[in-house]
């Protein structure tokens, strides 16, 4: 299977400031992913680069259990969030202030799927751009209550 990548992009009005830690955090990131259901941490100190987390996603129909670690983290720029299985899912929020705004990109990158299941290829990149739309609406939404 190939690793591809689906980007999506929004204008907030909230500053980088509100909208970082609701990303960067299990306990927020947890209302903001679309499909992500739990996030416990597995180390002691589930805030710093290198933090590995049990996550609970729904995907469609199925609900899966993987382990996933907090990759990448530059204060108020991007947070990185990778599945630790070697499989290539990982999800990027990247944050960059726009006049009285924040634009906020989301690049999720899988695997997608080849052989006989190439058919549904097209299928599963909608669905991926759609939850990460979806993710992007709470963000926006949260923002809002902060």
């Amino acid at each position: 299977m190939a690793v591809t990548s689906v980007r999506v992009s929004t204008r907030i009005d909230a500053p980088a400031e509100e909208l970082f830690p609701l990303v960067s955090r299990h306990e927020h990131a947890v209302r903001v992913i679309d499909g992500l259901e739990q996030l416990r941490p597995l180390d002691l100190d589930g805030h710093v680069v290198g933090a590995r987390f049990e996550a609970v996603l729904h995907l469609g129909p199925r609900t899966l259990r993987t382990e996933i670690a907090l990759a990448e983290l530059v204060e108020l720029r991007l947070v990185r969030w990778v599945a630790t299985g070697g499989d290539h899912r990982s999800l990027l929020f990247e944050f960059r202030e726009v006049e009285e705004a924040t634009a906020v990109r989301l690049t999720v990158s899988y695997e997608r799927p080849g052989g006989a299941a190439l058919l549904i290829a097209p299928v599963v990149e909608e669905t991926v751009r759609a939850r990460a739309r979806a993710t992007l609406d709470r963000l926006r939404e949260l923002a809002g209550l902060a």
